[in-house]
């Protein structure tokens, strides 16, 4: 019987990637499946709550709140420039596939998004 080839780290973890894609995208297909998996995820929670390993906002010290809100500020922040990036690369992919229409349209789409994109910023400061 022949050996098994050993995966590479970066093939392992494209394999795991796969396999978690396909798993989230069987649980959001399945109602009853993704009901099952919040009631373990917020049992979970609980678990470690108890434990004291999971701490509250109101239980924690003034240093571990100003930490924790500096990490959920960062987290934030990612999250709002990876969207933000995403939808600025979809609206390039599909200008670049549509057919050619009217500068006057193309800029107003452009600047419409960029407006959207200035706003946020303001809104955060």
């Amino acid at each position: 019987m022949a050996r098994q080839k050993k995966l590479s780290d970066a093939e392992k973890k494209l394999k795991k990637k796969e396999y978690e894609r396909k798993r989230r995208e069987k649980m959001k297909n399945n109602a009853e499946y993704l009901e099952k998996q919040r009631e373990k995820e917020r049992l979970k929670y609980m678990k470690k709550k108890e434990k004291g390993q999971e701490k509250s906002v109101t239980a924690m010290s003034a240093r571990e709140c100003r930490q924790k809100r500096k990490q959920w500020k960062k987290n934030s922040k990612v999250y709002r420039n990876n969207t933000a990036t995403t939808a600025h690369k979809t609206l390039h992919r599909i200008l670049d596939d549509a057919p050619p229409t009217s500068p006057t349209l193309v800029l107003q789409q452009c600047r419409a998004m960029y407006s959207n994109v200035d706003v946020a910023a303001r809104n955060r400061r």
